[in-house]
């Protein structure tokens, strides 16, 4: 018993590093992920499938939940007319720090969100700087689907060998230019070619902010 035991074992992760290295994954990127959601009220938003981070997936059933604590509430997600584009909905009953989670559909992929925090109706919106608004990108954007770091405390899905990003600090025009197009910087050995975000300019600047923690550093 134990034998076959073992033999499945490594039958499922052979099978798991197969999946992955043969197109088995995904990158679920937020659209316009809420800042704050409001008690009872449903919050709309959309997302985005790509294989590889590159190839829109048409065609999923992906779903979505928030949890906080104990308590764990499913939402609603239909397809839009757009190739890989989903529009999710889901309503909290009340307030406090809400995790939310994208299945994508497509294997194990899928998108995590930083928690957010849930107001009552009428109560003072939660500000944010453009620091704290990259570290919520960073998760919503689908940087943690292959990247680490500390700021986040998301753990990848898959072994990429990106580079752990905790405590990097990268010249800002350098950095800003490569999140428009990664394809700038010559592919790295034995490391995959970081797809592009697609992230439009005032996102870029948010992450520039958090990935170097608003320091200054020499140009590049």
């Amino acid at each position: 018993m134990r034998r076959v035991l073992v033999g499945a074992a490594i039958l499922l992760a052979a099978s798991t590093v197969a999946a992955v290295r043969f197109g088995g994954w995904a990158v679920v990127s937020v659209k316009d992920a809420p800042e704050y959601l409001v008690i009872d009220r449903p919050s709309t938003f959309d997302f985005v499938v790509r294989q590889h981070g590159v190839t829109p997936l048409e065609g999923l059933t992906p779903a979505i939940s928030a949890r906080k604590g104990m308590r764990s509430v499913n939402g609603r997600v239909v397809p839009t007319p757009a190739a890989g584009v989903y529009r999710a909905t889901i309503t909290v009953p009340s307030s406090g720090d809400w995790s939310v989670t994208i299945e994508s559909g497509f294997g194990a992929s899928k998108g995590r969100l930083l928690p957010i925090r849930a107001i009552a109706a009428g109560e003072q919106a939660p500000t944010t700087t453009p620091a704290q608004r990259g570290r919520q990108l960073f998760a919503s954007a689908g940087c943690v689907t292959c990247h680490v770091h500390g700021g986040v405390g998301i753990r990848p899905l898959w072994e990429m060998n990106a580079p752990d990003l905790t405590g990097r600090r990268f010249a800002a025009d350098y950095l800003t230019r490569f999140l428009a197009d990664p394809s700038i910087k010559p592919k790295s050995p034995n490391m995959m070619q970081m797809p592009n975000p697609q992230l439009r300019p005032a996102d870029i600047a948010s992450l520039v902010a958090f990935i170097n923690d608003e320091r200054k550093v020499a140009a590049k």
